[in-house]
């Protein structure tokens, strides 16, 4: 991976891949968990940066990894490009990470690649850059996966394609390697190292199979004596479910492969065919309603596409009846829920939410203040609840509340920016200069290029001055 210049620079982070404490694991597994509760109530942006932590703790976690990428592609409705003007968004995050490479800084190479990936989650300069940053650091499962994704996402790619089938080959997975060779030879039919190596490769497959094989027909009899030996997964579970009819698990694995790759209309499939086995199961209830929800999202962006393309009076017909139908999707998942936990302030979190989306505001506040018991999302609430509050131009109580979401939010995302952000314009317009000030520098020394928040500055500078 590296040449011998590479490994005499001294600033070169440690290429060994270090352990983590029981302690840490649990730690990252919770946040992990959490995130999946997120993901699974369509709140992605929270379970992005639930997953970040975890990706970035444990970088060698290939399940980590697969789901940080999988949740913001659910998010975009996998529609292969992300977030509209995404390149100009990412600008900032991609030009650290090339900083990060060159000066062999893998760890921020892979900050830095989470956060690119958030506008983008189909990009393979980031995946590529990420993929050689884990490999560096030991993590080659997750290396490779990287690698796998930037290849996927571009296969045209020569450099791309070179790099994996050379990290490919050393780990000996051949045929992802000779795929690899023999993209490069199509684009470069006269690319003799490509030929070589697809020669190399082929005769070291033979003699590994050979000496991992000694008796010669022992693959033929492998196939005659298991016949589910070249089955797929889904023949499987279908030979599976002929055997044990009422095999719980199976229902559940599938769900989740067909979740895994993206395929959500198999995935309910698979939850409605559970249910007529076992009815009224909360489990199969529950992810029906997710992965319909999650498919009439896939619709709205597909329509919003459309629309932008074709603004036309029938498109934008279309375009309400999909997003109407996924907030009706939406509004069945969250009072299930609520009825099969009507303690859960998550629950009424989501619920609060939804009325809140539709100006709804006194319901929704009856909700947050339901939902606040829970201090995992406590400041949320508090943010929700102030903005309510404001909207109803109960602004003393949603200042209040700006404060108490301050004091319980930790570090610098995106809450407690809209706080900062909210609270500081909210102070202004009630002459608060004190607070207002207080806010907005506060947001500042976070986030200068925040919305307006330089021409925010300047209106409040003024009027302390003209006070």
């Amino acid at each position: 991976m590296s040449n011998a210049e590479d490994q005499n620079q001294s600033s070169v982070e440690s290429p060994a891949a270090p352990s983590l404490s029981p302690a840490v694991r649990a730690r990252l597994q919770t946040c992990f968990e959490y995130g999946n509760k997120k993901m699974q109530s369509g709140n992605f942006d929270y379970a992005t940066e639930m997953f970040i932590q975890c990706v970035l703790g444990d970088p060698g976690n290939l399940i980590y990894m697969q789901t940080y990428i999988g949740n913001l592609r659910v998010k975009y409705g996998n529609n292969k490009k992300g977030a509209s003007f995404g390149l100009f968004k990412s600008g900032g995050s991609k030009g650290a990470l090339k900083t990060a490479e060159v000066r062999k800084k893998w760890q921020d190479v892979l900050k830095s690649g989470c956060e690119a990936l958030k506008t983008n989650p189909w990009d393979d300069s980031v995946f590529f850059s990420m993929g050689r940053a884990c490999l560096e650091l030991g993590y080659n499962e997750t290396g490779l996966a990287y690698l796998k994704h930037a290849v996927e996402c571009n296969p045209e790619d020569i450099e791309i394609n070179r790099y994996a089938a050379v990290e490919l080959g050393a780990q000996h997975i051949y045929d992802q390697a000779i795929a690899c060779w023999q993209r490069i030879l199509n684009k470069k039919p006269d690319d003799l190292q490509a030929k070589k190596n697809i020669t190399d490769l082929l005769l070291e497959q033979t003699i590994k199979k050979v000496n991992d094989n000694p008796v010669a027909n022992t693959a033929s009899a492998a196939s005659t004596d298991d016949p589910d030996s070249a089955l797929s997964e889904e023949d499987r579970f279908e030979l599976g479910l002929k055997k044990t009819p009422k095999n719980r698990m199976l229902y559940e694995e599938m769900a989740d492969f067909f979740f895994q790759k993206g395929n959500l209309r198999k995935a309910e499939d698979i939850c409605q065919r559970a249910l007529k086995v076992f009815p009224d199961d909360e489990v199969f209830t529950y992810r029906a309603f997710e992965f319909a929800k999650m498919r009439a999202r896939e619709a709205v962006e597909r329509a919003k596409q459309l629309y932008a393309k074709d603004p036309s009076e029938a498109m934008k017909a279309e375009y309400i009846k999909v997003r109407e139908a996924y907030e009706q999707k939406n509004l069945d998942l969250i009072k299930f829920k609520l009825k099969r936990n009507p303690n859960s302030g998550q629950a009424h979190y989501e619920y609060g939410n939804y009325l809140m989306q539709h100006k709804e505001f006194k319901d929704a506040i009856n909700e947050f203040q339901s939902a606040k018991i829970d201090t995992t999302i406590q400041g949320e609430c508090l943010l929700a609840l102030a903005f309510c509050f404001q909207s109803i131009k109960q602004y003393r109580l949603a200042i209040m509340h700006y404060d108490g979401a301050l004091k319980v939010l930790e570090g610098e995302g995106e809450y407690v920016k809209r706080a900062l952000y909210e609270g500081a314009k909210l102070a202004y317009a009630l002459g608060d200069l004190k607070k207002a000030d207080e806010y907005a520098h506060r947001l500042a020394s976070i986030d200068f290029s925040y919305k307006d928040l330089g021409d925010l500055l300047d209106k409040i500078d003024k009027k302390v001055d003209n006070k």
